[in-house]
């Protein structure tokens, strides 16, 4: 049909059934006739866009957050069942000793413990926990932080502030001290930059944003202002880490043991594609920095595949990974080098297990994690527990414990697909959402740009409405769509609740 065709038809329609008093008489109209206009609408609307279409959909603005699963148990509290859990931890694991403490903390944990009732250390009706509390999350800082990434750093911060509030609530009007309450989040600056990658007789290979200059630096002011900004508005304190830092802990060697040791079951498991374990090191000749993506070309020295070492405190000085250069041949890094052992590289898979394996061993601290709710479900069952449990069982550690992780909910567009980096997405893939208005939930630098002055109005909508679905926990069991934020957030107005 002819623009002008579509054109008239929503025109006659609308003359010939609507009182000229205007749309609040709107109930005037026939059935039948707003199927028509709204079909005409729709008709209309792709011709308008000469690069490319634009779809029109319709939806009568009210919000449901239905009850059910996650939603329906956790509907009322979320906070009391992770502090329950958090003191189960300390029930469990009372009298171990975390493996890397030195003797001064051994001696305070040893101490702690032997002060520790079963009413969770307080003396209070209501137990709480008696270690500190760390909230983490991740990520890969190669673009501006999007709506994704801000809605699960502000579900940090605003559960850290929650933890807190709870149990200053608890402790109110006494002398108990409580633990401290602080957020870490970890960049993956081992996350590859895609312009460096290359492809050899079917290896892949690439350069993490760490080694190739200035890349890690491109976007890390933005993440850093919106860290310091959620952490003012919360008043919780943070800090950053990266790669190094996880593979520097004195835990990692012996871990590694373990997990290399299996290394043909754990790349089964953890790499249904490839079979093999990704554990990465770059090329140390200067200049170069190449690392192979997968894994594949790996030589694993000195590692006992019967390792059912319990105590974790010994490293084969023997152990050892040989890597491959396409350009400079082989290269190793000894497990028993700490320094060399800072240098690994794994894939998202990897690095979860050896982090939760770690997590689970400290004794000294608590550790919850906040993670998009894409990494939900199968992903955690098949790459996290079902692994964990057998390490478990041959190991003795760690018994009956399991990681604290919670899911912020994914921003989708119209689809169900969530929002994802602009690098993630064919050129273009986006356009739709500038010529709408919402590009501001595609960066943050963008969203600043939208409200101008500080450009901290943007980031607070976020941080407010993301504090509503806390305070109501049933919102953190779904998803939320673009076009919902950008009415919240750009818009600054709320959908019909």
């Amino acid at each position: 049909m002819p623009k002008w065709a579509i054109i008239y038809a929503i025109r006659k329609t609308y003359t010939t059934t609507v009182p000229t008093q205007g749309l609040e008489y709107a109930t005037a109209i026939p059935v039948k006739s707003y199927i028509e206009i709204i079909s005409a609408i729709q008709a209309l609307v792709p011709t308008l866009s000469f690069e490319k279409p634009i779809f029109a959909t319709f939806h009568d603005g009210e919000v449901h957050d239905p009850l059910g699963g996650g939603a329906y148990a956790f509907k009322d509290d979320l906070v009391e069942p992770v502090l329950l859990a958090l003191i189960n931890d300390e029930a469990s694991s009372k009298g171990e000793i975390c493996p890397w403490a030195d003797n001064k903390d051994k001696k305070k944990y040893a101490k702690r413990d032997s002060e520790t009732n079963n009413d969770g250390g307080t003396g209070l009706t209501n137990p709480l926990p008696t270690r500190d509390i760390i909230i983490h999350a991740g990520v890969q800082p190669n673009n501006s932080p999007h709506a994704g990434t801000l809605v699960v750093f502000c579900y940090a911060f605003s559960f850290a502030r929650s933890i807190l509030n709870r149990m200053e609530a608890t402790v109110a009007h006494t002398d108990h001290r409580l633990p401290r309450v602080s957020v870490e989040i970890t960049f993956v600056d081992t996350a590859p930059v895609n312009s460096h990658g290359i492809e050899i007789d079917g290896i892949q290979y690439q350069k993490s944003y760490r080694n190739v200059p200035g890349a890690l630096g491109t976007f890390m002011a933005d993440y850093e202002e919106v860290l310091s900004i959620l952490s003012t508005w919360s008043n919780i304190p943070f800090t950053i880490a990266f790669q190094s830092d996880f593979f520097s802990q004195p835990i990692i060697p012996s871990l590694l043991q373990y997990v290399i040791a299996h290394h043909d079951i754990l790349g089964s498991q953890l790499s249904p594609k490839y079979k093999k374990l990704a554990l990465r090191a770059s090329c140390p000749v200067l200049g170069c920095g190449l690392a192979e993506k997968h894994g594949r070309l790996n030589v694993y020295n000195g590692f006992d595949s019967s390792y059912e070492d319990s105590t974790m405190d010994s490293t084969s000085s023997r152990a050892m990974v040989t890597f491959h250069c396409p350009h400079h041949g082989p290269h190793f890094i000894r497990i028993s080098e700490p320094a060399e052992v800072a240098r690994l590289e794994a894939n998202a898979p990897v690095r979860n297990l050896i982090r939760s394996m770690s997590y689970l061993l400290d004794t000294g601290r608590h550790h919850v994690r906040i993670t998009g709710a894409d990494y939900a479900g199968m992903y955690q069952e098949v790459f996290l527990y079902r692994p964990l449990a057998v390490w478990s069982a041959v190991t003795g550690l760690a018994t009956g414990r399991t990681p604290h992780i919670l899911y912020a909910p994914l921003i989708v567009d119209w689809s169900g697909a969530k929002l994802s980096k602009a690098l993630y997405i064919d050129e273009g893939g986006y356009d739709v959402m500038k010529l709408l208005g919402a590009d501001g939930l595609l960066s943050y630098a963008q969203l600043k740009s939208e409200f101008g002055g500080d450009g901290e109005e943007g980031l607070r909508r976020i941080w407010e409405e993301v504090q509503r679905w806390v305070a109501d926990p049933r919102k953190l069991f779904r998803m939320f769509s673009v076009e919902y934020l950008h009415r919240v957030i750009v818009s600054g107005r709320h959908w019909v609740l």
